[in-house]
């Protein structure tokens, strides 16, 4: 007894432990990686039951922003769930914007969480027996498709089961050598049934057993807490019978898997009498009429184990905040930082309208960008923002930032690009507000056809209704349509002001001294700064004359009209 109580403190304890830890500290990424395919179930069929333009309308992370933003590796960092089925309601969650009276509502369980350690405790080992089975994440599909009936009906199944044990009583009352070879008949006929069976259904048989251990913690949870959840109560009680035939059923599995001598007769003895193909085919037909019911509890199970990976989320965290969501005005933030860098520097901004990032390499842009996005979505999928303060409108993400050919698709750069820009044309036609996030537009085709095309798309964004974010190295498509310039720099920082303001003070000049370019205010160009080591007086005028000139300053000699010659 006192082992038992050992073992359990010491659960407990190492519950306590990983609470508020990164959870990629303990699961390798490489281990979740394996596990996303089944982790995305959930959220693949949600989608398959809504219409594409209505799922999108709805507040949806798409595919290429979830891509752009890796944020597979940020529901990696939340991930500190303890169940299959909270691992798919999380990851669904970081897809789906919330209402403000949803993400209020999660607060208060996420708060509650947070408080009470020992009530989290006790449910994070309750939710621990449920576990992370690979065959249980198909459960959802199983719940919500059209669950086919076994191939031979159950009048069948039901009279087999009668004439085996009618042949054994003859057998055994008349000793006769007919009856006992009908029995063997029988016998043999069941165990091919229970085979075949076993063979086309054995991931559901499986996968439906663990369906107890769920209806066991919201019967628990539901005692413990109380929560003022009238339909969870309701589906309880409609399950109950479900819950009742799943109890044989358990004990039924793990006699089937123990291995032991015990287990493999009693296996043997299930496929004769058609046992499990029995107990199955009354087990489909009870969750044919509560499929509806099971569905809410496991959702509603998998609601408070994401919640409390939110609350341990929070807590890993050195700083973050709820967002204080408005029904209008500009995004205002406050020491932002990125949820997947440890040694983050925050940055404070607010965007009006449209801000054009730029700099130089690796000075920062793309990470501050995915920050910008990651915390936009935190703040209205699990009312969590790594930042200090953060006021914002809700809004819509959508980026086009990691882009790359596809040979196999026969798709170019520059093709690939067109079809990211076209789907952000296409939202604003809904007239919801957008945040457009852009990183170097449209680098795949030649500078004048980019500044012009970049020119005409990036106005009409700012026409619209929403905000527009972009980092590029195109200072002259920067200065024609920004309002406000950022200019990133590892030695100096970040540099704010509009494009008029940023060339009469010199900022843009000395921004770019030291880089080989130089910022000609009289034009408002930027120029090559080519070293020289000879001058030369050169006379002559139109494009001969230009052409001569640049071919003589690529060779170190600097000519023209009005330089005397050394």
């Amino acid at each position: 007894m006192n082992w038992v109580i050992g073992k359990k403190q010491k659960r407990r304890n190492r519950i306590k432990a990983q609470f508020g830890k990164n959870p990629m500290e303990l699961e390798a990424w490489e281990s979740l990686e394996k596990r996303m395919r089944e982790i995305r179930m959930y959220e693949e069929l949600v989608v398959q039951d809504v219409k594409k333009e209505e799922w999108q309308s709805a507040g949806s992370v798409d595919t290429v922003t979830w891509n752009d933003l890796e944020m597979d590796r940020v529901f990696a960092r939340i991930n500190h769930t303890r169940t299959y089925m909270g691992e798919q309601i999380l990851y669904h969650r970081l897809h789906n914007m919330q209402t403000r009276q949803s993400c209020e509502d999660m607060e208060k369980r996420i708060s509650f969480f947070s408080r009470r350690e020992s009530i989290r405790t006790e449910i994070e080992e309750k939710l621990m027996r449920i576990g992370k089975q690979k065959e249980s994440c198909y459960l959802p599909f199983f719940l919500t498709e059209e669950i086919n009936p076994l191939v031979i009906p159950g009048a069948i199944l039901y009279f087999l089961q009668g004439l085996l044990a009618f042949c054994l009583i003859g057998a055994i009352l008349l000793r006769s050598n007919l009856w006992a070879t009908g029995f063997l008949v029988v016998a043999v006929v069941n165990l091919l049934i229970y085979l075949h069976t076993k063979c086309k259904y054995e991931g559901n048989l499986f996968m439906v057993s663990s369906l107890k251990e769920l209806f066991d913690f919201c019967n628990w949870i539901v005692k413990k807490l109380e929560p003022d959840r009238p339909e969870i109560l309701h589906a309880l009680e409609k399950t109950q019978k479900l819950s009742h035939r799943m109890l044989r059923w358990q004990t039924r599995k793990y006699q089937s898997i123990s291995g032991d001598v015990t287990g493999i007769l009693w296996d043997y003895i299930a496929g004769i009498t058609l046992h499990d193909v029995v107990a199955f085919y009354r087990i489909q037909k009870t969750l044919r009429a509560c499929k509806k019911e099971t569905m809410q509890l496991y959702t509603f199970a998998g609601e408070i184990d994401m919640e409390i990976a939110i609350a341990s989320f929070r807590k890993s965290l050195p700083q973050w905040c709820c967002p204080s969501l408005q029904s209008d005005g500009a995004i205002s933030v406050e020491e932002i930082s990125h949820p997947l860098m440890a040694d983050a520097i925050p940055n404070d901004f607010v965007l009006k309208k449209g801000v054009v990032l730029t700099g130089a390499n690796a000075s920062g842009k793309s990470t501050f960008m995915k920050a910008v996005s990651i915390n936009v979505i935190l703040a209205q999928t699990i009312n969590t923002c790594v930042a200090k303060n953060m006021k914002m409108p809700a809004i819509q993400v959508m980026t086009s930032m990691a882009l790359r050919d596809d040979v196999l698709q026969g798709e170019s750069y520059y093709m690939r690009e067109i079809k990211y820009l076209k789907r952000m044309l296409d939202e604003l036609k809904t007239g919801e507000p957008m945040l457009f996030v852009i990183d170097e537009i449209l680098k795949g085709t030649n500078t004048r056809e980019r500044l012009a095309a970049s020119n005409a798309i990036l106005s009409y964004m700012v026409q619209k209704q929403g905000f527009l974010l972009i980092a590029t190295h195109d200072l002259e498509l920067a200065l024609q349509i920004a309002d406000k310039v950022w200019m990133m720099d590892k030695e100096n920082g970040v540099t704010i002001g509009t494009p008029e303001d940023l060339s009469l003070n010199g900022t843009l000049s000395n921004f770019f001294s030291r880089k080989g370019i130089m910022f000609d205010q009289n034009t408002g160009l930027f120029k090559i700064n080519n070293e020289y080591s000879v001058k030369m007086h050169l006379e002559g005028h139109g494009q001969k004359y230009a052409m001569v000139r640049k071919a003589l300053l690529r060779n170190g000699i600097l000519a023209g009209r009005e330089i005397e010659s050394d």
